[in-house]
């Protein structure tokens, strides 16, 4: 395995708006049921009626386009990335991302950033082709690192402290892991702190056998794309749900056993005393994968054949994605919760903007895209398929999910708040 020797800054990304689909519309809802109904009998922390798509859709049921406060989720991560020191912007996504990018920009501008769009390939939704889409757009060095995310992240707006890491230099993989402790480190005193309500099947012990954290997958990837195989962001993205990062550790090592030796004395001590350090500081603690953070850096490494970091952020935007209708819901309320103090752009620092692109093109965008013509209506029959017991809007359009009071909405609007002052302040 050779260091690596990159520049620190990372200046160009790749966003995708795209998302794989189900054969059908029944297919992509028993899923999305049963996974919630598991979660709701096994007491989970969060429960996820996930928003997925189907191919036989009259409505392509993409999550990057829901709207929340009026607003679509990709315009907020657009935002994001335009407030950044980003200078290259590659879109990947549909024919509707595209009508709603082209004029979402042409109101707010593109910040002097260099922004290409390329059409998603149906045939193969998959990860590896939607990078490939990306890169195809992007001239980059050897030296160079590429940031990746999925556009579900509406708040994720503090990215200079991926894009400036310093340990961007030494490694060409950094995943910034989501840390529960880091992020709620009062969730135990104060439940309501925990304003993100999310599923936790890692741990890992951090810099000393004490110090025990909960894991939530990344969201984001700083890669170095001339260093890395082509099919390990695939393995490492599609199986990092549900605790199922194990699945992809076993296809790489199938493939190349060789690099398996190397990772022999990590995984020795990781099978011979991880377990036992847990339940000496959490009795009882279940889990579906867990290592310590040392050997992971070792054995991750040496299994990819490139040096990987990780890093525990304090960050909940970073780990609050939309996924499901519950996510969506979050969002929501913390929106109308801020409509109530003083607008959007107390929590988010494009807020003017967004609400300006809402004002301008959104009844345009009505006429054009058959998912706002009446969205009150259209998640009202999702909410019903798929089993919920309440509707999120009343008949006229006014939201009145009975979570839009939760004590946790006045969390999130209080910390968004502070955050997007700082950003504004710099």
């Amino acid at each position: 395995m050779t260091s690596a020797k990159n520049k620190t800054q990372i200046t160009k990304c790749i966003v995708s708006f795209s998302h794989s689909k189900y054969d059908s519309r029944m297919a992509a809802d028993n899923l999305s049921i049963a996974k919630a109904k598991n979660e709701i009998e096994a007491e989970k922390n969060g429960i996820s009626h996930l928003i997925l798509r189907s191919r036989d859709d009259e409505i392509d049921r993409l999550k990057f386009l829901f709207l929340i406060h009026g607003i679509p989720v990709m315009c907020y991560a657009l935002g994001n990335l335009l407030c950044s020191s980003l200078k290259e912007i590659v879109v990947v996504g549909s024919d509707e991302v595209r009508q709603v990018m082209d004029r979402f920009l042409q109101t707010v501008g593109t910040c002097g950033k260099n922004i290409q769009f390329v059409k998603e390939d149906d045939r193969q939704l998959n990860l590896v082709h939607t990078l490939s889409l990306g890169r195809e757009k992007l001239a980059f060095a050897v030296d160079e690192l590429v940031l990746f995310q999925p556009g579900d992240l509406p708040f994720l707006y503090d990215l200079e402290k991926v894009l400036g890491f310093q340990r961007n230099k030494n490694h060409d993989i950094i995943l910034w892991l989501n840390s529960r402790q880091k992020m709620f480190p009062e969730f135990n005193k104060k439940p309501d702190s925990e304003f993100v309500k999310r599923n936790y099947h890692y741990r890992i012990l951090n810099d000393n056998e004490r110090d025990l954290h909960d894991l939530k997958e990344p969201n984001l990837y700083p890669i170095n794309f001339s260093r890395i195989e082509s099919d390990i962001i695939d393995y490492l993205h599609s199986s990092r749900k549900d605790g199922k990062i194990i699945d992809a550790g076993v296809k790489m090592s199938l493939k190349n056993p060789i690099r398996i030796f190397k990772t022999l004395p990590y995984l020795v001590d990781h099978f011979f005393r991880f377990s036992s350090q847990v339940q000496q500081i959490r009795p009882g603690d279940k889990y579906q994968f867990g290592m310590s953070r040392k050997n992971f850096h070792k054995s991750i490494s040496n299994l990819l054949n490139i040096p990987v970091t990780t890093t525990l952020h304090d960050d909940p935007s970073f780990v609050s994605d939309v996924d499901a209708l519950e996510d969506w819901e979050d969002f929501e309320s913390l929106t109308h919760f801020a409509d109530n103090q003083g607008g959007l752009e107390k929590i988010h620092p494009f807020g003017k903007e967004l609400i300006k692109f809402r004002e301008t093109d959104m009844p345009f965008l009505k006429e054009e895209i058959p998912m706002y013509q009446n969205f009150p209506t259209y998640l009202n029959r999702i909410y019903k398929t798929l089993g919920m017991d309440y509707e999120p809007f009343e008949s006229n359009g006014n939201y009145i999910s009975p979570n839009a009071n939760a004590p946790e909405v006045a969390q999130a609007y209080h910390w968004y708040q502070k955050k997007c002052a700082e950003k504004t302040t710099l």
